[in-house]
């Protein structure tokens, strides 16, 4: 059986707390002028992209490509500035996990709000980017659902094939649904935003505290 195993970023990879998006935050505030840039604004399991228009909208200011163009090199020197911090730590026992469920199933994708810039410098921190070849991310749509499709478009064309089974394994109950959508079954870790029985609510295939609960034979049964 083909397995492909789509990954969300924080929450999920990344440990999510009040400085994970401080490159993002300051970014934009140097962009708009202001300090408080983001307060308000709930950026959990949405683009990246999205966030911005809703920042600029708070600002009464509009959107357009040169603006964005410009606030992307804001972030990029932001993220340098920040890549030799600890605001990117490990989740739970992210590391180990990937790795070793790589080493014997290599289909591995990402479906993230974030920008594929800020994905690549928080996995990079962390040493696994380099087991995700490639993903959906914020520039790709302003929806969780649009950014999933175009990551399955982009897995399927990347690794020259279909897949059988699908599996999102992510921290929010936008994770959930985006499984649903995909037609995916879903792994629900209780290390973001929303609590072990906001989850439950949904009936996710698994949840769990870390990934060293999943079974011993959980790799085996993606071949099943």
């Amino acid at each position: 059986m083909s397995t492909l195993i789509f990954f969300d970023i924080n929450g999920t990879l990344i440990r999510r707390d009040a400085r994970t998006d401080l490159p993002y935050t300051y970014a934009l505030n140097k962009l708009l002028g202001v300090e408080n840039s983001m307060d308000g604004i709930n950026t959990s399991a949405r683009s990246d992209k999205d966030v911005f228009m809703e920042a600029l909208e708070k600002q009464d200011r509009q959107f357009s490509e040169a603006l964005w163009s410009e606030f992307l090199v804001l972030y990029q020197e932001q993220l340098e500035q920040f890549k030799s911090s600890d605001v990117w730590r490990e989740n739970a026992d992210a590391i180990s996990f990937v790795e070793k469920l790589s080493s014997v199933l290599p289909t591995l994708s990402l479906i993230t709000g974030e920008l594929s810039i800020g994905a690549q410098y928080k996995l990079e921190k962390l040493g696994i980017w380099n087991h995700f070849p490639t993903g959906g991310f914020g520039e790709d749509d302003l929806t969780r659902f649009g950014i999933a499709d175009r990551a399955l478009e982009k897995a399927i064309a990347h690794y020259g094939q279909t897949f059988d089974q699908l599996i999102i394994i992510g921290d929010t109950l936008l994770d959930i649904k985006t499984a649903r959508h995909l037609g995916a079954k879903v792994i629900s870790i209780t290390t973001g935003s929303n609590t072990k029985e906001e989850l439950q609510a949904l009936s996710p295939d698994m949840i769990i505290d870390c990934f060293d609960e999943l079974p011993n034979n959980f790799i085996n049964q993606l071949f099943l």
